[in-house]
């Protein structure tokens, strides 16, 4: 083969590892979506919605099977979602949960009792969405797709965690934490890996 036809070869296998690339994000983002429970209306709420963004813990220590992961969470932009996490957290409900979905260097999937993606605690989150951007280590809530979800309602314990950038997420769902200490313990994590449980700090 001449040298142009190997360049073009090249372009071509080029071409098609970006397609699959692309591929593999787009089942991600579905997955995040069709796996959360569906929701036709929202249901009251069994946790109090504080006034004031203050009144929850700044952080939280998640240790799992791979080592501790500490997370920040962002209380103005997600009240609603960063209370019911931590309602979940003093009720023992993430204990030993697995997380259910790896996608290689994009997303890490946890938060169902059921183990298998489409278990939640019997409610769902009104949306918060903002302006913060998807990178390694945010933290956000798991829903259906606008279609057959039209309140755009986050599962109520399901949540991801974003393995690099991914933009294709932005405005699209809860976003209410980051990790700010053992990023190199989630990165370890993997499909069948567990929580063995999240701890909140002694004093807010």
């Amino acid at each position: 083969m001449s040298f142009r036809g190997w360049k073009s070869l090249g372009r071509l296998s080029s071409c098609c590892s970006a397609g699959f690339l692309n591929f593999k994000i787009l089942l991600a983002l579905l997955a995040i979506m069709l796996f959360s429970s569906p929701a036709l209306a929202q249901q009251k709420l069994p946790f109090k919605i504080p006034t004031n963004p203050g009144q929850l813990y700044g952080t939280a220590l998640i240790e799992t099977t791979k080592g501790p992961v500490e997370i920040e969470f962002y209380r103005k932009e997600a009240l609603v979602t960063v209370a019911n996490f931590q309602y979940l957290i003093k009720k023992g409900f993430y204990n030993n949960i697995s997380f259910h979905r790896y996608v290689e260097g994009y997303v890490l999937q946890g938060g169902d009792p059921e183990g298998n993606g489409r278990g939640g605690p019997s409610y769902f989150l009104p949306p918060e969405f903002s302006s913060i951007k998807h990178r390694l280590g945010t933290f956000g809530m798991a829903r259906k797709p606008d279609p057959v979800n039209e309140e755009r309602l986050s599962n109520g314990s399901q949540f991801y965690v974003t393995l690099d950038r991914a933009e294709h997420f932005d405005g699209l769902y809860s976003v209410f934490a980051r990790v700010i200490n053992g990023m190199e313990n989630l990165l370890r994590l993997r499909e069948g890996d567990k929580i063995i449980k999240i701890l909140l700090p002694k004093s807010n």
